[in-house]
């Protein structure tokens, strides 16, 4: 279970982005967190996986106070937090089985991973991870050579790989088109079930928030306005949120050009 309580997130003396946040999430949910730009959903999940770190409060994963954590500690910890990036965070240059592996570079030793060396366990379970999520045939073709939904599909698997206790999407389908965007998600919401993985998605799509999530919770300037079920989630709720701005119902934005994707490494969780 993830349990954060009165989570605070300032950045200098500005207002805080998160102010007080309260929120329980536990195995098998799939939550969608919405709100119009600015609310602080992405800043909610980097809190969680400390790639921000909160100002104060409590983010707690099966009972480990994460928000306190240093060092050697952190990196066991977000060992089990898996992330799923809007822009992928692939490394162009390797092939998608080198990719996924780096799912595992929190287990490895350093001379494993600069070699590539990883177990034949690791190996094996990617192999079985791809063939879930049907890019088994692409183990061998360098990331820069698939499409978007491909791409997604890779930082889906690569994440799976930690082992996660929790997975963390943030706008995993914005660079998508229409389409493939549904895809993803369905992906996400069955291996939310086939695994009892809690999942935490960032999301603008509201049709797909009501479609393909047990959960919505709707932040405005910082602050919780709305946790209820997508049946629940009505127009009341969204005036609310968006403050009259009329909510996106579709990702529309077409798939970046290889020139536009992100060139980052994926996330260190070692």
């Amino acid at each position: 279970m993830l349990e954060i309580s009165n989570l605070i997130k300032r950045y200098g003396h500005d207002e805080p982005v998160l102010k007080g946040l309260d929120l329980a999430v536990e195995d098998n949910s799939v939550i969608a967190i919405v709100g119009a730009s600015g609310a602080g959903k992405s800043t909610l999940l980097r809190c969680i996986n400390r790639l921000v770190e909160p100002t104060s409060g409590s983010i707690k994963l099966n009972g480990t106070e994460i928000v306190n954590l240093r060092h050697r500690d952190l990196r066991r910890v977000r060992r089990k937090i898996g992330m799923v990036f809007q822009g992928f965070n692939l490394i162009d240059r390797l092939t998608v089985m080198e990719n996924v592996l780096a799912g595992r570079l929190g287990y490895v030793s350093l001379f494993q991973a600069v070699t590539r060396r990883y177990p034949a366990a690791d190996i094996e379970r990617a192999f079985v991870l791809m063939e879930r999520v049907g890019i088994a045939h692409y183990a061998n073709k360098r990331a820069d050579e698939l499409s978007g939904g491909e791409r997604q599909r890779v930082g889906v698997v690569r994440a799976l790989m930690q082992e996660p206790e929790v997975l963390l999407a943030d706008e995993p389908t914005a660079s998508l088109d229409p389409r493939t965007s549904e895809q993803i998600m369905v992906l996400l919401q069955s291996l939310a079930s086939e695994l009892s993985l809690p999942v935490l998605i960032n999301i603008h799509n509201v049709a797909q928030a009501r479609s393909y999530t047990d959960r919505i919770v709707g932040l405005r300037h910082g602050t919780m306005i709305f946790d209820g079920t997508p049946g629940d989630f009505d127009k009341e709720a969204l005036d609310t949120i968006y403050g009259g701005i009329e909510a996106p119902e579709d990702d529309t934005a077409p798939p970046p050009s290889s020139g536009e994707r992100e060139k980052e490494a994926p996330h260190d969780a070692t």
